[in-house]
């Protein structure tokens, strides 16, 4: 897949304010997506701890390779590329060996450089790569990518300032993101596509000033965000449905335990789309059968919690999604909404919040079952009007090669020890 192809594939992300708009004004006879969701659940098993690996050899660089893709090239299956303090001015390809771990032996000192014209700083085409301790920018792509794979692990990485993506897994399973930093991407900080059932986490990481924290197209099933924090970008968290992604409709995520705050931000870098989820903290575009549990989110001028359609090729209406025990203040419109047309089956329970849309949204009667059924057209509408503007080049907007340099962030303990396998057995 060739970077024109990834790239053309997400570049126009229809939030789903704009789907509900053109079938409530004259698109009504779109055809509806009507592939069924994935059964996979959204919880994540348990994994055993990944295991070290004994027979392995450490290639160390600058001391036995000038580069790291030379140590990367000379590596051997479960090998370690340990990378001393330097800034790389390079791009590093992993094609054919599986299971190498590439880590920096100073997660902050340790620095690859885009300058501005390279496209990725990592890109691993093999199973079981693992990046950690590392930092990454300039780049115009993005800073660490896995794509096609079967296994992966980023940890302890700092992404920032790429003309794309920050930590991106495409049609990849079995990974995750952990305790990793993502600021200044036009795209997104974090994420996950084409995967279904996924079994992948997301957690410990933290996103800022980014056109959206964590955007994930049809991507699910034992799929995990938690424990983080989305903060100052222009949207918060948006799972989404397009059809120029296989695998659609986007279903069976669980959002829970994070932190979202102030997803407002108009100087972040972003393109239309991350326009299109300004002003929002935790937005469902098109997706089915989420959960969303335990989050607090606040300060958001457009709406808190949100699940709206999403016109592709074909109008996806949320539906089956389920919201519940979250906490959302300080919400411009709304703490939480429900876009029309829906799709049906969306649940609001036991959410500490002060306004929706439906008003009728958290009721346990007929009447706010109803709701929760058909959605309120005014949503979509509204968000409908941010992406028309941004369309047409009309939006605020940062450039992400002039963000400020990367923050000094906790590196990770021991970096001499043994490599670890990507991820650890599935307990199912």
């Amino acid at each position: 897949m060739t970077e024109d192809t990834k790239r053309h594939r997400r570049e126009v992300l229809k939030l789903g304010a704009a789907a509900g708009a053109a079938g409530t004004v004259g698109l009504g006879r779109m055809a509806v997506g009507a592939g069924d969701s994935h059964t996979t659940p959204a919880a994540l098993p348990d994994r055993d701890p990944p295991r070290e690996y004994e027979n392995y050899r450490t290639r160390r660089v600058p001391e036995d390779h000038d580069t790291i893709q030379a140590a990367v090239s000379a590596a051997n299956p479960r090998d370690l590329v340990l990378i001393g303090p330097g800034r790389y001015t390079e791009e590093v390809r992993v094609l054919d060996t599986p299971d190498i771990t590439i880590r920096g032996r100073d997660r902050n000192r340790v620095v690859l450089d885009g300058e501005g014209t390279r496209y990725n700083g990592i890109i691993a085409l093999a199973d079981g790569v693992v990046m950690e301790n590392l930092t990454a920018t300039g780049y115009a792509y993005n800073a660490f990518y896995w794509t096609g794979v079967d296994g992966y692990r980023g940890s302890s990485l700092t992404a920032v300032n790429n003309g794309d993506y920050g930590l991106y897994a495409f049609d990849s399973v079995n990974g995750r993101f952990e305790h990793s930093y993502a600021a200044g991407h036009p795209d997104s900080g974090f994420y996950i596509g084409q995967s279904n059932p996924s079994h992948a986490r997301v957690e410990n990481v933290v996103a800022e000033r980014n056109g959206i924290g964590y955007s994930g197209t049809n991507a699910g099933g034992n799929l995990v965000l938690r424990d983080s924090v989305w903060r100052h970008n222009m949207g918060g968290i948006v799972p989404n449905t397009l059809d120029s992604e296989a695998l659609a409709p986007q279903s069976a995520m669980r959002i829970e335990n994070n932190e979202v705050h102030d997803n407002n931000n108009a100087d972040a870098p972003a393109k239309a789309f991350g326009y299109a989820a300004f002003g929002t903290g935790i937005n469902v575009a098109g997706g089915r059968d989420n959960e969303i549990v335990d989050n607090d989110v606040t300060g958001h001028i457009n709406f808190g919690i949100g699940a709206v359609p999403m016109i592709d090729a074909n109008l996806w209406r949320p539906g089956g999604n389920r919201v519940h025990d979250n906490r959302v203040a300080d919400s411009g419109r709304a703490d939480l909404a429900l876009g029309a047309p829906a799709r049906g089956g969306n649940r609001f329970a036991n959410n500490d919040v002060s306004s929706s849309r439906p008003g009728s949204l958290t009721d346990d009667g007929m009447l706010g079952d109803l709701m929760t059924d058909i959605g309120d057209p005014w949503i979509t509408l509204s968000l409908g009007k941010q992406y028309l503007q941004a369309e047409l080049g009309e939006y605020p907007h940062g450039d992400w090669r002039d963000g400020p340099a990367p923050p000094t962030r906790k590196p990770m303990p021991n970096p001499e020890r043994p490599p670890r396998e990507a991820v650890g057995p599935r307990r199912d």
